[in-house]
């Protein structure tokens, strides 16, 4: 029932936009349920110097309609999980930076490296990035205090302060190569097992499920120095259900965007199985969580020798920045965030080589001639260029986060229009790193723009996939280096063969994702 009265606001907003849509043009822009088609209908937002700052109203951007703003545009089918596209299609329209009515709220766009860098760079003691709502509201209907991902303030700096040194700094990401590199032995013998018990050769059917399988076990190893079981012949059926329900949890947030606090007092089915994934999540979590706990308060009671190293878990419990509780929801926004992300970006990047034959002979050069076929160490990691340079271009043309924000916390003037405070602000990576006055051939796969005197050319803010700032992807060391170790080792065992039986779409869940399936088959080298 809830959802049927949803369902008929955004219908009827549709067709008013129908019937006022001639009324909505204005200077020869088209309503924004029209998409730009050339470059004569850009609207293009230079002031000239000297004049006083223009105000949010004066911003151009889609009119939109009284309640729901822009929301039915995104509510059409063609639309669904295509929010990068529709603020591309924005941006080709209004300009490097526009104003949009979302729902109760009014969001400022930013498609600009210089104006990114500006907003990135004016952040104060505490960057506040937007969790989606529907986080917020669950943390508060179960009584949690959330987070790396959903705290703010005071709360937040202190806790990431606390675990900044263990997952943030290249030294003490080297302590976790060899581990990592097990675990993607793993994966190698899974890929192995599953391709040659396939009815289509070397297909292997849901891969991207199978490569956020991977990210689990390395993620849990890396925080609770625990194997899981992932990878195995059998796989744990809570392990899947948490996999399961992390996807989940992001579809259901995606969709509860707007108007997330109606849908929960209405209580739509998106909302319960929003709820039902966050339960999950932390149930399964939590238990493997507390019983590490136990291990680590008996080491801690006995006493750590002198010069031993010291885990992530036991570091957070020896220092005493943390409470149990914060220490238990920080590691299960991180591995609610680290396990998504870093198996998308991994699913682009192996569908990009599969694609481009190319670079991936050119990769399987670079890793023969330095590796042969052992597995890297961290310093090898710091010899191999054009590995880095794919995984770049990967997260360039892929971003794991295809649209950041930002909260301003003060008054801003950008491009000299003045954005107030407490105004949310899009930082839109997609739609730069397909913007083709900032990147040569922008829909072109070509690493080499990331080597040494390619680079040199481009914004440093107009590829910034993990972010920047003390806002930053904590997880953003390790998330790359389970991509370096995982690619190396899929090099040297398989060469990735594109199928024309079908392609992917890739689509937004809060994270950019490739779909379930993946056109790839695996050759054995």
């Amino acid at each position: 029932m809830a959802e049927t009265v949803l369902r008929r606001i955004a219908a009827h907003g549709r067709v008013v936009l129908a019937r006022t849509r001639r009324a909505t043009c204005v200077n020869n822009s088209c309503s924004v349920f029209t998409e730009a088609t050339d470059t004569d209908d850009i609207h293009l937002s230079g002031v000239k110097e000297g004049t006083h700052p223009k105000t949010l109203a004066e911003m151009p951007g889609p009119p939109g309609l009284p309640f729901l703003g822009t929301l039915p545009e995104y509510a059409r089918k063609a639309n669904q999980g295509q929010f990068h596209e529709v603020q591309r299609r924005f941006h080709h329209k209004y300009g490097k930076i526009f104003k949009e009515p979302f729902g109760s709220v009014t969001n400022v766009s930013v498609a600009d490296p210089s104006m990114v860098e500006e907003i990135l760079r004016a952040e104060g003691k505490y960057p506040l990035r937007p969790p989606y709502e529907s986080w917020v509201l669950y943390n508060k209907m179960r009584n949690r205090t959330g987070g790396i991902m959903t705290a703010d303030g005071e709360q937040w700096r202190r806790c990431r302060s606390a675990m900044n040194s263990k997952l943030n700094r290249p030294k003490c990401i080297g302590e976790y190569v060899d581990g990592i590199n097990t675990v993607v032995t793993s994966l190698v013998e899974r890929l192995r097992y599953l391709k040659n018990n396939s009815s289509e050769g070397g297909f292997v059917p849901q891969l991207p499920n199978e490569i956020n399988k991977f990210t689990m076990e390395a993620l849990v190893w890396v925080i609770l120095e625990m194997r899981l079981g992932c990878l195995d012949t059998t796989v744990p059926p809570q392990i899947q259900e948490f996999i399961t329900s992390v996807t989940k949890m992001f579809l259901t947030g995606s969709k509860l965007v707007a108007y997330a606090n109606i849908q929960k007092m209405l209580r739509t089915k998106v909302w319960k199985e929003h709820v039902k994934s966050w339960d999950v999540i932390h149930n399964i979590a939590s238990e493997y969580i507390n019983s590490k706990m136990v291990e680590v308060e008996s080491r801690l009671s006995a006493g750590i020798p002198e010069g031993e190293r010291v885990d992530f878990l036991t570091h957070l419990m020896a220092g005493n920045k943390m409470t149990k509780e914060e220490i238990t929801n920080n590691i299960i926004e991180i591995l609610m965030g680290g396990v998504d992300t870093a198996a998308n970006s991994m699913s682009f990047l192996f569908y990009s080589l599969a694609k481009h034959s190319g670079v991936q002979k050119k990769l399987q050069t670079e890793v023969d001639n330095l590796l042969g076929g052992r597995p890297a160490n961290y310093e090898d990691l710091q010899s191999m260029p054009y590995l880095k340079a794919v995984v770049k271009e990967t997260l360039r043309m892929y971003p794991p986060i295809p649209v950041n924000a930002r909260i301003m916390q003060d008054d801003i003037t950008i491009d000299n229009y003045t954005v107030p405070k407490g105004t949310c602000i899009l930082l839109n990576n997609y739609t730069m790193s397909r913007d083709a006055t900032i990147f040569n051939e922008p829909e072109s796969f070509i690493p080499e723009r990331w080597l040494r005197e390619e680079s040199r050319h481009w914004h440093p803010f107009s590829a910034i996939p993990f972010g920047y700032g003390a806002r930053a992807c904590i997880g953003r060391r390790l998330a790359e280096t389970e991509m370096y170790l995982a690619t190396i080792q899929i090099c040297q065992n398989f060469s990735l063969v594109l199928s024309d039986k079908f392609d992917i779409t890739p689509s937004v869940r809060t994270q950019l994702t490739p779909g379930p399936e993946l056109p790839i088959q695996l050759e054995e080298r």
